[in-house]
């Protein structure tokens, strides 16, 4: 091959290297037969699975949902029940014990029913039940039981009515839950923007490599055409050396482009896989999905509107204030006089066998048979009854320790207000912002392609004019860097507008309104 033809060859290389730059290609990973087709459904899936931050706002729900079973359980009732024997001997100290050594049994035994209710009150049942026997000459059972039902009940009527600590505890715990819920709903929004941004850039990382190879690639073949231009004396050998330079130059680009795939590879990995797997940092993706371009319509005005309806955390906000809210009704209530109607009730009765005596001590004269349903009888019948209503009332003099707390309260319930109103208008900036980014990257993906083209026409005409003698091996050095930034200009905003499009979706709450996403 004579030296002309070889010359002519070499600038043919570098041409087709130059034109391959506006031709969209796969990632490059095939390489490794272990690497895993990933399309963003499947990270998406994964990451909702595996990812540790969802994990543990799941295991806050139902942390939080504990609690409110926690709380609402003042309202469940308690019952309670003792039982106790006493046998006694005791020497008589004078005549009106009734026996020189009284000996006596008595056995309890009790069951108690008591429950708090929402209006502040609070009630007990008592079922109380003794079955005493002894040797006393003035006993007039032997064995005699004693039994009563008894209940009472305390309602407050002015302070704590309706409002007392325990629903407010209630309420607390009932808007903890719910927050957390908006808290998991607004974790699993982040998550799936984050799985998003990492996968396309991971496209764009694998794509800028190759950009990076075919930039390697054009100063290697420019190098070698120097090289025999040198050997023919056709050219000076310092632009050998700028050559040379360049390629090294371009060497680093590739190793960096290289790590920046390991770099973002690791952030998916460390949002989609499972952290109990062994492959955790070993496995390889091969992203399968590539960014398209998709105009939209953007009505800044309606996604504002939507995302004041969607957003979790304004709901987070909204519900925060309902709390605020009550525990200003709940101070305001503690302002009032302690008022409560106090009433009670009990059933008597008694039975057993009735020894009937003719003499004051003497011995009986009749034995009466009985037991413990002649006392149950005598309750329910209802011969044998207490009853008691009642007022008490109580007032701290000043009373400013409540007074202070009710104006916290309405400081507090202000501070909320104030919060979501700015919680408000951070996120329509965000809105617009995010919007008005989506519209700006499609913009770019014209201009950066229109960049694009021209430097290839640039680098094209730059190669021709080297062939005839009138350009240098600087000027096309110069050439391919601008080509290789405007390629790299051009996949950034590509993958930037996808992105935008994911940011958009995120500030108006709809990200996860896809066909795809399910949250288990």
């Amino acid at each position: 091959m004579n030296l002309k033809r070889l010359f002519f060859v070499l600038l043919v290389c570098l041409a087709a290297g130059a034109s391959a730059y506006g031709q969209d290609t796969q990632p490059e990973r095939t390489a490794d037969p272990n690497a895993i087709q990933l399309t963003l459904e499947d990270a998406i899936e994964m990451a909702l699975e595996n990812n540790l931050d969802i994990v543990v706002s799941r295991l806050d729900t139902q942390l939080q949902a504990e609690g409110v079973r926690f709380a609402r359980g003042v309202y469940q009732p308690f019952i309670s029940g003792s039982f106790n024997n006493l046998d006694s001997s005791s020497p008589a100290q004078n005549q009106l014990v009734g026996a020189p050594t009284l000996t006596s049994t008595r056995t309890n035994y009790n069951i108690t029913w008591q429950q708090e209710i929402s209006t502040g009150a609070n009630y007990n049942i008592t079922w109380r039940n003794l079955r005493s026997t002894t040797n006393s000459a003035f006993s007039g059972f032997n064995p005699l039981y004693d039994s009563s039902i008894t209940g009472q009940i305390v309602q407050p009527l002015m302070q704590s009515f309706g409002t007392d600590p325990r629903k407010q505890q209630i309420v607390v715990a009932n808007n903890g839950e719910r927050i957390s819920r908006n808290a998991f709903e607004a974790q699993v929004m982040d998550t799936v923007r984050d799985v998003e941004f990492a996968y396309w850039d991971l496209v764009f990382a694998i794509r800028d490599l190759e950009v990076a190879q075919r930039s390697l690639g054009l100063a290697q073949d420019l190098r070698r055409n120097n090289r025999i231009q040198v050997e023919v004396g056709t050219m000076a050998p310092i632009d050998v050396l700028e050559a040379e330079a360049e390629v090294a130059s371009r060497e680093e680009a590739v190793i960096l482009a290289e790590e920046a795939i390991r770099l973002t590879e690791d952030m998916l990995k460390r949002l989609i896989n499972d952290p109990e797997t062994e492959a955790f940092w070993t496995s390889t993706y091969l992203p399968v999905d590539q960014p398209t371009i998709e105009d939209i319509q953007i009505d800044l005005d309606e996604s504002v509107r939507i995302a004041l309806e969607r957003r979790p955390v304004l709901d987070q906000r909204r519900v925060e204030l309902e709390t605020r809210n009550y525990n200003v009704r709940f101070s305001k209530n503690q302002l009032m006089p302690q008022l409560d109607l106090v009433g009670s009730i009990a059933f008597n009765g008694i039975g057993g066998t009735q020894l009937v005596r003719a003499d004051f001590a003497g011995p009986p004269t009749l034995i009466i048979p009985g037991g413990y349903g002649d006392a149950i009888d005598q309750i329910f019948g209802g011969d044998f009854r207490d009853w008691s209503l009642g007022l008490n009332i109580s007032y701290p003099l000043g009373n400013s320790q409540a007074q202070a707390q009710y104006a916290q309260a309405q400081v507090a319930a202000r501070q909320q207000r104030a919060a979501i109103n700015s919680n408000e208008i951070l996120i329509a900036q965000e809105v617009r912002a995010t919007g008005r980014a989506v519209q700006t990257n499609r913009k770019r993906i014209d201009a950066t392609r229109v960049a694009r083209d021209l430097s290839e026409q640039r680098l094209d005409a730059e190669l021709k004019k080297f062939q005839v003698g009138m350009s240098t091996s600087f000027l096309i050095v110069q050439a391919q860097r601008d080509l290789s930034q405007a390629a790299a200009n051009e996949l950034r905003a590509l993958i930037d507008y996808v992105k935008a499009i994911t940011a958009f979706e995120r500030a108006q709450g709809i990200i996860l309104d896809g066909p795809n996403i399910t949250i288990r």
